[in-house]
């Protein structure tokens, strides 16, 4: 299950599509919870008809950010695919809960897991660093 604080801070990166969109958003967030958060901008985006491909290139470079600043900041990072797939599922959830398709919504959100799919670390690093 995912904490309330973390549940709006994915509520708010499904209608943007880039889990590092809440960092405005949300104070203290931890790493763990920034893994689920790109998941859920991995599911969310699977959900509104993204490729299996882009998909797996947005896992990879979510993967390779977050770990790379785990590892320059002294953090525990153990657990990456466990978090990453469940937040998948958080996010898929949020899209297929919705009603009515929004095009707007989905191409807002389609348009934030594009820019995360290829997100540069410094970008991430920075997002990460603000809360």
């Amino acid at each position: 299950m995912i904490l309330p604080k973390l549940s709006a801070a994915i509520l708010a990166m499904s209608l943007l599509g880039s889990a590092y969109a809440a960092s405005s958003l949300e104070e203290e967030i931890s790493l763990d919870q920034w893994v689920l958060m790109s998941g859920a901008t991995n599911g969310a985006a699977d959900a509104a008809g993204a490729t299996e491909e882009d998909r797996k290139k947005h896992r990879i470079t979510a993967r390779n950010n977050l770990v790379r600043y785990a590892a320059e900041h002294g953090i525990a990072l153990s657990q990456f695919d466990a978090l990453f797939e469940l937040g998948m599922l958080e996010g898929k959830k949020l899209v297929t809960a919705r009603p009515v398709k929004d095009t707007a919504k989905l191409q807002t959100l389609m348009n934030g897991f594009h820019r995360d799919k290829s997100i540069l670390y410094q970008d991430v690093e920075k997002a990460l660093s603000h809360t």
